[in-house]
């Protein structure tokens, strides 16, 4: 047994969890994994992670990304949302997870993320119409949005870290 392949295997491990949870804390936690494979490839020589899985990798990355990004916002839109409730959906996203990363980390940055956009996209829905229930059904669909983006996002973390010890050697 090589004790630096199994160092590098723990290090690269210990990598992969800080990803998954950055990732629960709506930070770049996918791109924490990609860059661990990527160093963990040059240390092995890119034999057990070749170019074909680094850029399937970055192709996961960048899907659950892309996915977290827009979800909210399609959900408002799916909705008939104004504009403004759209863009209102992102950034209530983000103030909503760091204040509930302060409040309660982990469970608290998702909540927060999903209750900020609901509320602001319905207070800025409801600026723009002055309708109640539609902006009740545009902050829903944010919220719902936000919460299928953020859970596909971890999904994709937990797969590629789940792909990258499948092909470890011990």
């Amino acid at each position: 047994m090589d004790f630096g392949l199994v160092a590098a295997n723990v290090i690269l491990i210990v990598f992969l969890l800080l990803g998954v949870g950055l990732t629960l804390f709506t930070l770049p936690g996918n791109f924490v994994i990609l860059l661990a494979a990527v160093v963990y490839g040059f240390y092995e020589g890119f034999s057990r992670f070749d170019a074909g899985f680094l850029f399937a990798l970055a192709g996961l990355f960048v899907l659950g990304e892309a996915v977290e990004f827009v979800a909210g916002m399609l959900g408002a839109k799916r909705q008939n949302a104004s504009a403004r409730a759209v863009l209102a959906t992102l950034a209530g996203g983000v103030a909503g997870a760091l204040a509930g990363s302060v409040v309660l980390p982990v469970l608290g940055t998702v909540a927060g993320a999903v209750v900020g956009a609901f509320v602001l996209s319905y207070a800025a829905e409801y600026s723009k119409t002055g309708d109640r229930e539609k902006a009740a059904r545009v902050a829903r669909g944010a919220a719902a949005g936000l919460l299928a983006g953020t859970l596909f996002k971890l999904a994709v973390a937990v797969g590629m870290a789940a792909a990258l010890v499948a092909r470890l050697a011990w």
